[in-house]
């Protein structure tokens, strides 16, 4: 019996550290100087985690299957500040193209949160291409939307030249495209 003791004390041991690692750690708080990461909350819209700088952007034309678009923002290139913008040659309102960025946004970084590697798409389709011209010097940025036969209730947004893929359901991008078709008919009128 003297030989399972020290056995004894030492499952008893890793039993209560691991008590301790379940029960307190969920309740710890931040030391100070330190903000832990709330996982409830968006990501914060910046130039890597957006498709789509407000502020910089030129145009944006949808070239798809299903819609294709063009808006623009009136100026020229180095002063694109304007809040003048056409939706395929009619004028459209600020509001309207300020939902059209914020909605495409909200699409990508939802996107961005299961990130895959671009070789993980395989016999894939482009259904679409979405070309972002911005900033002073009209940087352009190509991304193509892809379907693949295995996941057909998944689309990909694949920014061309990088490593990564990001997946959006078909529902999410039905719902975009219907609201860029709705603004397109209202600003035809």
């Amino acid at each position: 019996m003297k030989k399972w003791t020290p056995v004894f004390i030492i499952v008893i041991c890793i039993i209560l550290i691991g008590c301790v690692a379940y029960f307190v750690l969920p309740y710890r708080t931040d030391a100070p100087g330190i903000t832990l990461p709330d996982k409830n909350k968006p990501l914060p819209e910046t130039e890597e985690t957006v498709w789509i700088n407000k502020e910089k952007v030129v145009s944006v034309e949808w070239d798809g299957k299903r819609t294709s678009w063009l808006l623009r923002r009136s100026g020229s290139g180095e002063n694109p500040k304007g809040n003048e913008w056409t939706l395929n040659g009619n004028a459209v309102n600020g509001k309207e193209a300020e939902t059209i960025i914020s909605e495409m946004n909200a699409l990508f970084i939802k996107a961005t949160q299961n990130p895959r590697q671009t070789s993980s798409l395989k016999n894939e389709a482009i259904d679409t291409t979405v070309t972002i011209v911005s900033g002073p010097d009209n940087d352009e940025k190509v991304y193509f939307v892809a379907v693949a036969p295995d996941d057909p209730q998944s689309f990909w947004i694949v920014p061309a030249g990088e490593a990564e893929i990001y997946p959006v359901s078909v529902k999410d991008m039905q719902l975009l495209e219907k609201t860029i078709d709705q603004i397109k008919a209202s600003a035809k009128k």
